[in-house]
């Protein structure tokens, strides 16, 4: 378990912590509280922050209820974003940034702007002032070591259709014109990935609802999502969120380097109990592995390292699996030195195949694939990795 560490806010009423005030070296795996705690930064060193602002249970006395706007709690975003975190960690053993928001929604909306969010409360304005303040450091750390990241603010809902719905600040009705449309619409610059969309030479409509879209990663995860190929818009009538405060302010429609998501998520099979949340934090771990693969140039989530090919080995390279012995999962990560078919296979200890992992064409340089072994008993399992007319095995050892 990580050391807990308390910040708490010192000023005086009225001079509440200037996002700058907050960018201190905070060291990864380190946890600071607000004041009161009623806020909570878990410090990371990946280029990935998420958020959960409407997940707290915390009602001082100090702080009125609300009494405008929407003040139902996201059931269990917290406890989802912190399985996310643990998630994160097991594939990569590095962390996320998290920040969360322990007051209850009756106190404070961190996804609203100051005036409505804390309704002149002025513990609940410091508290909102400090929320923010902890996913502008974050956003500091990982623009100075990678350059950019993205950012998440993990929500839940109630509609009656069981789906993800990402909010890039894009309407419902946008999300019904045509991809040309969508790519000659000048609304990239306004969506909460407009930098990465800028940096990149794929189609704005392919970033929202192509193949290697977010909505299309989750859907081959098994989990139903809007925007996807499958699922371009919503359809009419059906409710959907854009997107929020936070959205605007930490994505890059305004500038920056930090892109944006709102992820909106169904309660039953997702986000009820704790092994339904473990299966989605594995699942937005391993598609945020691959988006990072895709579309910022980078290895995955490990390193957030561009692959230079000057650099790669002659031949393919196989390092140990990590961590091993293992007692879930592992990490299997291979360095191919051309563009080819790669293969990833598990064996018993009498070689038998049990899975085949991995299937598909990749480009030269570093990859990497988790395989989750819960159903398997403890012992010895050898992986073998296949590409460009090479293979190489290794041994690994699972421990129950």
């Amino acid at each position: 378990m990580p050391a807990v560490r308390s910040f708490v806010a010192c000023l005086a009423v009225g001079l509440f912590l200037a996002p700058a005030a907050l960018a201190q070296p905070y060291e990864t795996g380190q946890v600071y509280f607000g004041r009161n705690d009623y806020v909570e930064y878990y410090a990371g060193d990946l280029p990935l922050i998420f958020s959960a602002p409407h997940g707290g249970e915390l009602t001082p006395n100090e702080i009125s209820d609300r009494t405008s706007g929407t003040t139902v709690t996201d059931s269990f975003t917290r406890e989802t974003v912190l399985a996310i975190r643990e998630s994160v960690f097991e594939y990569t053993g590095r962390y996320p940034h998290v920040v969360l928001s322990n007051l209850k929604r009756t106190k404070l909306d961190p996804n609203r702007e100051i005036v409505e969010a804390a309704e002149g409360n002025q513990w609940a304005e410091q508290a909102w002032t400090e929320y923010h303040g902890f996913i502008d450091s974050a956003k500091e750390s990982i623009t100075t070591e990678y350059g950019k990241g993205f950012y998440v603010d993990i929500h839940g809902h109630g509609h009656t259709l069981q789906r993800l719905e990402l909010g890039y600040l894009i309407t419902s009705s946008d999300l019904g014109r045509s991809d040309t449309e969508l790519d000659t619409s000048g609304l990239a610059g306004l969506s909460s990935i407009g930098a990465l969309v800028t940096d990149s030479n794929t189609s704005f409509s392919e970033f929202i609802r192509g193949l290697s879209s977010l909505g299309s990663l989750f859907e081959a995860q098994g989990i139903s999502a809007v925007p996807s190929s499958s699922q371009p818009s919503p359809g009419s009538g059906n409710p959907y969120f854009t997107g929020g405060y936070s959205t605007v302010r930490h994505g890059s429609r305004n500038g920056g380097f930090i892109s944006s998501v709102q992820i909106e998520a169904y309660r039953v099979g997702l986000r009820d109990t704790a092994v339904n949340r473990k299966t989605y934090a594995d699942a937005i771990t391993a598609v945020f592995d691959e988006y990072l693969r895709l579309h910022f140039g980078w290895a995955g989530i490990v390193t957030g390292i561009e692959v230079g090919v000057g650099t790669l080995p002659e031949e393919l390279r196989v390092p140990q699996n990590h961590p091993n012995p293992f007692f879930q999962s592992t990490i299997i990560e291979y360095v191919n030195p051309e563009a080819s078919r790669v293969t990833v296979r598990v064996y018993n200890m009498l070689g038998q195949e049990l899975e085949t992992i991995l299937d598909r064409y990749e480009p030269a340089g570093v990859g990497r694939i988790s395989w989750n072994a819960r159903q398997r008993p403890s012992g010895i399992y050898f992986y073998e990795v296949e590409a460009g007319g090479r293979s190489i095995a290794n041994k690994m050892i699972l421990l129950r």
